[in-house]
């Protein structure tokens, strides 16, 4: 009975926190149509303070690197490479045209030579949230605990790390901090990087990872009751059947949705955004949606596990030690999301009966350009730990009883956490 009040105290939370549903919630702010290139979302966030009697003694962070370009040459070519042969073969519709000027005005003047990049609003994302956490942690950083950071070896993580760094000099220069980006911690800031020395061997099959579809059915049919991919490119070519030979037309729609919703990423004032009406906006969302399902959460997908193992051991090794300390990983959308499932924050745990049931709960865009989670561990002086979990800035609800707040006993979670996923 208790579990099921838990359930249910978790949906009405989740209900709470993003709105009656996520067709809703992209209604009333389209750009969480894209997904994982969906911002930041700053705001104004509750801070719960340890209980009386407890000090904060150990903060553990990841955070997904923040906004960037498209992440290759490819991702862009693949559609403008389609809009500009239409545009020369003068099959664009008017809209396809107006399209076209404003999309290739864009990669021109914005994107060009910078795919895979951070872009400058990265920069400043991670800069203002090490303020941010470092305001709402007073009491743990005036102790001066040791920093330690480190970075998957892809530029865009790296820089996002030094721009965070940055932003956590700028409130105390007198902070202890050490960074690195080395192979050596790959298994706990991205464990399925190929570059991973740890990694184990997964089975691959038509080029990804096998993931397991816990309901059946095929990806093809879940997309297929959702959206018209033909009559999208019927508005942009006076023959939607043109981009067949190119790599067909869902393809091509599909990029030029990551191109469009990638924009409000980028230093631009352009947009396409007006091109999508609410019901594509909210359709592509739930494919795009569906995909970051199989790729992040369990049980479709287990393979960033050593991620959460990592985690539990070094915070062990933390309190262990007793000195104050913090440790800041800077990774992916994919492993955050993984992070959230495997703990079940804020329901992310919950298993939909079929594939229709995912977007009731499990919502891509909490993993934002700079996503950024942390657990705050704090002690008494009997040695009792409690900890917090902190989700872009919120307070997030685990599917335990908690002590008080959004406290709950570090032991809890971690026979939660074994329970679930045994070594």
């Amino acid at each position: 009975m208790k579990r099921i009040i838990s359930i249910l105290f978790l949906l009405l939370g989740a209900l709470a926190l993003y709105g009656q549903s996520a067709r809703e919630l992209i209604r009333e702010d389209p750009n969480k149509a894209g997904g994982v290139y969906y911002m930041y979302p700053f705001h104004e966030h509750h801070v719960t303070p340890p209980p009386r009697g407890y000090k904060p003694v150990y903060l553990s962070h990841y955070g997904r690197h923040g906004a960037r370009y498209l992440l290759n040459d490819t991702q862009y070519e693949r559609s403008m490479n389609v809009l500009r042969d239409a545009h020369e073969a003068g099959v664009l519709t008017d809209v396809g045209e107006r399209i076209w000027q404003e999309a290739s005005a864009y990669f021109e003047e914005t994107c060009k030579y910078r795919s895979g990049d951070l872009t400058p609003l990265g920069w400043d994302q991670h800069y203002r949230i090490a303020q941010e956490i470092y305001n709402d942690n007073r009491a743990l950083f005036r102790r001066h605990p040791s920093v330690e950071a480190g970075a998957t070896q892809i530029p865009r993580c790296i820089v996002s790390m030094t721009a965070f760094l940055q932003g956590l000099a700028a409130k105390d220069r007198k902070l202890e901090v050490y960074a690195n980006a080395s192979k050596a911690d790959l298994d706990e800031i991205c464990p399925h990087s190929s570059d991973n020395p740890r990694r184990e061997n997964v089975q691959m099959e038509g080029g990804r990872y096998a993931r397991i579809n816990p309901w059946g059915g095929k990806l093809g049919e879940f997309i297929d009751a959702r959206v018209d991919y033909r009559a999208i490119a019927a508005r942009i070519f006076t023959d939607p059947d043109f981009a067949k030979p190119y790599r067909g037309v869902r393809a091509f729609v599909t990029d030029f949705y990551d191109l469009v919703f990638n924009m409000q990423c980028t230093p631009t004032d352009r947009s396409l955004m007006w091109f999508f009406t609410p019901e594509e906006c909210y359709s592509l969302w739930e494919v795009n949606n569906y995909i970051h399902y199989m790729e992040s959460a369990p049980p479709a997908t287990t393979r960033d596990l050593p991620a959460l193992w990592n985690l539990v051991a070094d915070a062990d090794s933390a309190l262990a030690s007793g000195k104050p300390a913090v440790r800041l990983r800077f990774g992916h959308d994919t492993v955050f999301l993984g992070l959230m499932s495997m703990v079940g924050a804020d329901g992310f745990d919950i298993v939909p009966t079929s594939a229709d049931g995912i977007s009731d709960t499990w919502l891509n865009f909490r993993a934002p350009m700079a996503a950024t989670l942390y657990f705050l561990f704090c002690v008494n002086k009997q040695g009792r730990v409690l900890v917090k979990m902190v989700v872009n800035g919120d307070e997030a609800a685990l599917p335990l009883t908690p002590v008080t707040g959004p406290w709950y006993d570090w032991e809890d979670l971690k026979a939660l956490i074994n329970t679930r996923f045994p070594q």
